[in-house]
């Protein structure tokens, strides 16, 4: 189990904890009212590619959504967090954010903070996208449950990857990555 915490620590601060930040900490009625979708796969017949300003800007608040679905799944029980979740995120997102809930919430830690976000880079090929994020974690981490001690923190310069999928007419953040190298705001 240690073993376990140990490789998930660094994905959790990263995933659970960046995806999961603070929903009380920004306007969620800036966020889409999405529905739980069964289909988890991009629709088999072709949209229209979705260009321009507006489209860029669905596509960062569907990434940014998924932080605020994370943090409020990761304070509902097992069977409830998937619905919660599915609207922001598809495979294999949904299931890798799933499973280190899981050993977060097995490890007596909940997620504090929310990332200050700088999303840039967007771009949209037809129902995919991807989205660079430079960004600043130092005021989120995980939190012991019982003694509410903040026991680990986020760094500045944090350089996400995101590939967003267009799946029942919505954008869903399919895979979350995290670059080695750092990234300067600016």
């Amino acid at each position: 189990m240690v073993a376990l915490v140990r490789r998930y620590s660094k994905r959790l601060v990263l995933t659970v904890l960046a995806l999961s930040a603070s929903a009380c900490a920004v306007n969620e009625g800036a966020m889409p009212n999405a529905s739980p979708s069964a289909a988890t796969t991009v629709s088999a017949q072709p949209a229209p590619t979705p260009t321009g300003a507006a489209a860029k800007e669905a596509v960062i608040v569907a990434y940014k959504g998924i932080y605020f679905a994370g943090r409020r799944a990761e304070h509902n029980p097992d069977g409830q967090r998937k619905p919660i979740i599915d609207p922001y995120a598809t495979e294999p997102l949904l299931s890798r954010m799933l499973r280190g809930i899981v050993a977060l919430r097995a490890t007596g830690r909940f997620t504090w903070g929310m990332p200050v976000f700088h999303p840039f880079d967007v771009k949209i090929r037809g129902q995919k996208a991807t989205l660079h994020d430079c960004q600043d974690d130092r005021n989120t981490g995980q939190m012991d449950e019982k003694t509410s001690k903040r026991v680990l923190h986020g760094s500045e310069n944090t350089h996400l990857v995101a590939t967003l999928l267009l799946v029942d007419g919505a954008w869903k953040v399919s895979t979350l990555e995290q670059v080695r190298q750092p990234c300067s705001v600016g």
